[in-house]
């Protein structure tokens, strides 16, 4: 007993300590309490477990706490030993209506419902059935469970009783079941309270089914309180009562968080938030309403991110933010609503943070960045207004007494609710927030919105804002080695986006930054930027002291730090500058100016507006300095390094003249000029230049600094760096970057025919004449001659030095050196491919010559010898024509052209021989035919031999031929092979052959072929007799129906319809005897010949009477010959009608009457 008693005073002891505590928490009304944010678990509480002195006590200790899983109740469990714990009793109840005048939720409630009331109060005992102490040990337990019911009077914790036994009891064991009886009647205990807990090496396993059974009880215990809560708030009024209803609903909220109904808690602190904004924001309660809507704003943004639910809690974090913006109390000092609001931006953006780390998915456009960026906006406010409070302190002093007078009646002497302030509460404000670090906090959330803003490539201006912010807090922290570092970094893309406010709003802190380290390279290039009049100093002074600086640093003295700078960070900088100056080497500065906005603006590029050069002649580099510095820059020279292509190796540097010594004066443009000799190794790529470069400073001196324009990263024409927010004063006329170098013009002339006429097949004479134009001698001179690659040319064109070998695709003649105006000649010889068809004999071909003359030259340039290698191109074009073009076709005997031949029937093969504009000699012809073909009668070709033909002249040739076999694809019929030679004599006088193919057709086969003999004219009403031969080409017998056709204009005698049988290569003679009706030209009956095949009759109609004529001529009846007479005349015109038809078409089958005169007979 005594033990509990000391136990009891501990609780009230430690009870006091956390009131006083809080009270103090509450002061800062933009902190969150701990309590708001920690895991909300079941409060369980462990009496009677000696973990250091029990071995079995310690193993249940260790299996309840350690190896959390989230499968296992969220539980906390705390140890209370003898010697100390933290429990609280029941305090006396106030009334309801007058708490609601005191305020809306005590500071200590949330800590004491998770830390200090428990829900389950589990009392271990060592009692085993059978131990022969059960009755003293029935009593001291029966005495401790009274002892603890009593310390917790008016609160409701489940009290649970475990006993620790050693060995494990079976359910069905009398004496067990006995004793557990009498147990819970002594200790007025349910039997449902009442555990067992064995020693076991299942140890954990049990351990576990324990929690469990304690978080049913928890899980009952909150239930109850809840039920409790309701009953209450269904009592109130709401017009009445608000400040109760908002208590009751947020503890019921929290109640629900404790039950882990997320669903519930969140409906509850909804419904909390929404009467906070009911009650009328008095000037004595804007305070706490802002706090506790924080709180309740907490609550509900986290649940709704729980859920999912990431714009809902965006949406009802905007209102509460909108609600309570511009609520201020007369209580507040003004940084302790910027200090508010800084953190509601904060927690929400940790809590949007864990939901994005949690897989919620953002975008640029909203991401927790945002927030934190805000927060640390209202962080730097909340710095800027304390700092105006803390310089007006008599008048902040005298508003805090008048304020303090107004609300004295409506404020208590005791805090005891969260919001709530005292008299002294502003005083005290302003006191704590002297000792809060607002550049660290403020850097801390800029480092946490980098971190976000960095995830998307959009938000590069964001980063940017950031960084300058976060340098600016940096150097009110004196972390100046960070500050600048995140200036620079910031400098150049503001640059690039021509941010002029931002800019400027970086240089002065960062030349601060850089002054103070003793960095060189970054002062100059800061003061350089400075005096750029475009965002820069604006001051006349001031720039001219920046100027100063700059030219005391580059003679080796400290320059003087700014205006402003307090006498400790002036002295550190002196020391640092004193040892960066002291080292006996010289310190070499190199800015790169090109990538800032200095007060100087270069401009330049080569005197070639048409960007080329020559090679060995002088090209001129023209550079133009103008300075915006408010006093004359000494420069020690000017530098432009030049680079060819883009081989570093072949890169070198010009300067100005050492003694020259350039001067800038202000508003000034100075002319600089480089001039340049491309060598021959040049020839072919680009010459530009890859940096400008301005020396300041003596290089024996301490300090020696350049300025260097990087030429490659402009792009336009007319280059222009510097000054990138303003234009460059523009040249008269744009001039290029870099150009483009052309190898030495050759100074030579080609004397050369340019054409001439080359006749496919022979070998012509070709002279060529080099003359030397160069004013000095000329070496290595070699001739090349090819086919040009432009040549329209169907044949290729063979080179050769003489007659006998010319079969090269290309020809190299070395001549001679040459002297000044000296003149070399050679020859060679030009053929054409002599194999042609009948197809490309008709095409123009035009081919050109190509001559490619290389040779060396050396010139004096700069009085240095410079060899270069020349390159002379001449195309000559020619006309290559075919000594003569042949014509051929073949033709019926009838004297129609046809495209196919049939096997047996005779043809005709013409061919026709036409000059062109050269003069040839034809010696000979011969005609090869192919084996399928059989020559009829042969012919002796005269009309080809010592032949001359020019465009003016053609010959012509005939010859009847008979296929003897089939082909599957087209043949050509013949070939025709000439032997001929220019008929002048300018190319050589052997002789060419020439070959032609002729007529390339098919041959097919027909069954039948039909000839007919028919008279070459008839006379009105006389007969005559046409004799058609049928014959059979095949190796089988033929079967036909063959029928004639009747006419109006003739009447005739003999078969007209019938069927013939013709055997094997037979022959069937049908004659009929014909009788003209009717005088002209008449159209002879038709003989068809159908089969009992398609294909076979197809064939017939196709091929078969292509030799029979189709009409013939008939003259009006003449009385003065007689009836013999005619048939005579007309039988003998019968029988000579093919060869009739022969001679006409060697006579080129010209439409031509022919007319008989009959001879006058007596009778």
């Amino acid at each position: 007993m005594l033990l509990f008693l000391f136990e009891m005073m501990a609780v009230l002891l430690a009870d006091c300590f956390f009131s006083v505590q809080h009270f103090f928490h509450g002061m800062d009304i933009s902190e969150l309490p701990p309590e708001l944010s920690c895991p909300t678990l079941q409060l369980i509480v462990l009496l009677g477990l000696d973990v250091r002195n029990n071995l079995a006590h310690k193993n249940i200790w260790e299996a309840l706490i350690m190896n959390r899983r989230p499968d296992r109740p969220p539980l906390n469990f705390q140890l209370v030993s003898g010697d100390s714990h933290d429990l609280t009793t029941m305090r006396t109840k106030e009334p309801s209506q007058e708490a609601a005048v005191k305020g809306i939720l005590k500071i200590d409630w949330m800590a004491k419902h998770l830390h200090r009331v428990p829900a389950v109060l589990v009392l271990f005992v060592d009692l085993d059935w059978n131990s022969p102490f059960w009755n003293e040990k029935l009593s001291e337990c029966a005495s401790k469970i009274q002892s603890i019911r009593h310390s917790f009077y008016g609160r409701n914790p489940y009290l649970a009783l475990v006993l620790v036994q050693s060995f494990v009891t079976l359910p069905t064991d009398e004496l067990a079941t006995q004793k557990a009886a009498e147990l819970c009647s002594s200790c007025e205990l349910s039997s449902k309270l009442l555990f067992i807990l064995p020693q076991s090496e299942h140890l954990f396993g049990y351990v576990v089914r324990l929690e469990f059974a304690f978080y049913d009880l928890a899980q009952n215990y909150y239930q109850n309180e809840l039920k409790l809560l309701k009953s209450k708030k269904e009592a109130l009024s709401r017009t009445v009562s608000q400040r109760l209803y908002v208590r009751y609903s947020f503890k019921q909220g929290f109640f629900s968080e404790l039950r882990q109904d997320a669903h519930s808690a969140l409906k509850y602190y909804k419904q909390a938030y929404q009467m906070l904004l009911e009650i009328e924001p008095v000037d004595a309660a804007v305070t706490e309403l802002k706090v506790i809507g924080g709180y309740l704003t907490y609550k509900i943004c986290r649940l709704y991110f729980k859920h999912n639910a990431s714009s809902e809690s965006m949406s009802h974090f905007q209102k509460h933010i909108e609600y309570f913006r511009n609520k201020t109390s007369k209580l507040e000092a003004e940084f302790e609503h910027s200090a508010w609001l800084s953190k509601q931006y904060s927690f929400f953006a940790e809590l949007f943070d864990a939901a994005v780390q949690s897989g919620l998915t953002t975008s640029s456009a909203e991401h927790p960045g945002f927030y934190y960026q805000t927060a640390a906006d209202y962080m730097i406010r909340r710095q800027h207004e304390f700092e105006l409070s803390s310089k007006d302190g008599e008048n902040e002093t005298r508003r805090v007494g008048e304020a303090e007078e107004q609300i004295s009646t409506a404020t208590t002497t005791v805090v005891g609710y969260c919001g709530q302030r005292t008299d002294w509460s502003l005083s005290s404000a302003i006191d704590s927030e002297g000792r809060f670090d607002h550049s660290s906090a403020a850097v801390g959330l800029l480092c946490n919105a980098m971190t976000h803003f960095k995830n998307y490539p959009r938000s590069v201006r964001s980063r940017h804002c950031l960084l300058v912010r976060l340098g600016m807090q940096y150097v009110r922290q004196g972390r100046l080695e960070q500050a600048l570092q995140a200036f620079l970094q910031a400098l150049g893309p503001l640059r690039r986006a021509r941010w002029t406010s931002l800019v400027g709003a970086c240089l002065a802190p960062a030349l601060r930054c850089a002054h103070a380290l003793a960095r060189p390279k970054e002062y100059v290039a800061l003061v350089l930027e400075l005096l750029n009049v475009e965002y820069g100093v604006g001051e006349p002074a001031r720039r001219v002291q920046l100027q100063r600086n700059l030219l005391a640093l580059s003679s080796g003295a400290v320059p003087e730090p700014d205006e402003g700078t307090d006498r400790a960070e002036s002295d550190a900088a002196l020391m640092a500058w004193q040892r960066l100056l002291l080292d006996s080497t010289t310190t070499f500065v190199p800015v790169a100016a090109g990538d800032i906005n200095a007060g100087l603006t270069v401009t330049g590029g080569f005197c070639s507006p048409e960007g080329m050069a020559v090679v060995a002649a002088p090209t001129t580099f023209q550079l133009r300095l103008k300075s915006d510095l408010p006093e004359p820059l000494q420069l020690t020279k000017v530098s432009v390094q030049f680079v060819a292509g883009n081989d570093p190796a072949q890169s070198w540097t010009l300067d100005t003249p050492v003694e020259q010594r350039p001067l800038l004066q202000p508003s000034t443009t100075h002319l600089f000029e480089f001039h340049i000799y491309p060598r021959p190794e040049h020839a072919g790529g680009e010459i530009h230049a890859t940096s400008i470069t301005l020396h300041i400073g003596q290089s024996t001196s301490k300090v020696y600094i350049t300025l260097m324009w990087d030429v490659q990263s402009v792009s336009t024409v007319g280059f222009c760096v510097s000054n990138l927010g303003r234009k460059a004063a523009k040249l008269p006329v744009e001039l290029p970057k870099r150009i483009k170098v052309l190898p030495k013009p050759p100074k030579l002339a080609i004397v050369c025919d340019d054409g001439f006429a080359v006749l496919i097949g022979e070998k012509y004479l070709y002279r060529v004449t080099v003359e030397n134009l160069e004013n000095a001698p000329i070496s290595k001179l070699k001739l090349k001659v090819f086919e040009s690659a432009n040549s329209r040319c169907q044949h290729g064109i063979k080179f050769g030095y003489n007659i006998e070998q010319c079969d090269g695709a290309a020809l190299s003649l070395e001549l001679d050196s040459l002297m000044p105006n000296s003149k070399a000649s050679s020859v060679f010889y030009i053929t054409m491919e002599k194999t042609v068809d009948n197809v490309s004999m008709h095409m123009q071909v035009d081919p050109c010559l190509l001559f490619v003359i290389t040779y060396e030259v050396t010139l004096n340039v700069e009085n240095m010898d410079m060899s270069c290698n020349c390159t002379l191109d001449r195309t000559v074009s020619f006309s290559s024509i075919m000594p003569f073009v042949v014509e051929s076709y073949m033709c019926t005997t009838m004297g129609q052209r046809v495209n196919e031949l049939v096997v047996k029937e005779d043809v005709l093969l013409w061919m026709h021989v036409r000059g062109v504009s050269v003069p040839t000699l034809i010696c000979s012809c011969t005609l090869h035919l192919c084996d399928k073909v059989h020559m009829n009668n042969p012919i002796d070709y005269q009309t080809f031999d010592n032949a001359v033909i020019d465009s003016d002249t053609s010959l012509s040739e005939i010859c009847s031929v008979r296929p003897v076999g089939a082909t599957m694809e087209p043949v050509s019929i013949a070939h025709a092979t000439f032997c001929w030679k220019r008929w002048n004599e300018t190319s050589s006088s052997e002789m060419i052959s020439t070959s032609f193919s002729l007529c390339n057709v098919n041959i097919v086969s027909c069954p039948v072929i039909v000839s007919c003999v028919v008279p070459s004219f008839g006379v009105m009403y006389r007969p005559f007799v046409v004799k058609y031969t049928i014959e059979n080409t095949t190796e089988k017998t033929v079967q036909l129906e063959a029928t004639f056709e009747s006419s109006e204009r003739f009447m005739f005698s003999g078969m007209k319809k019938d069927l013939l049988k013709l055997t094997r290569l037979s022959k069937l003679e049908i004659i009929l005897n014909v009788l003209p009706l009717i005088d002209g030209f008449s159209t002879l009956p038709r003989l068809q010949l159908l089969s009992s095949s398609e294909a076979v009759t197809s064939s017939l109609k196709q091929y078969s009477q292509r030799n029979v004529p189709l009409t013939i001529l008939i003259t009006p009846k003449d009385s003065t010959v007689s009836s013999s007479q005619d048939s005579k005349i007309a039988l003998q015109d019968a029988e000579s009608y093919c060869s009739v038809q022969m001679v006409c078409a060697y006579g080129c089958f010209v439409n031509a009457t022919v007319s008989f005169q009959p001879k006058k007979t007596s009778h």
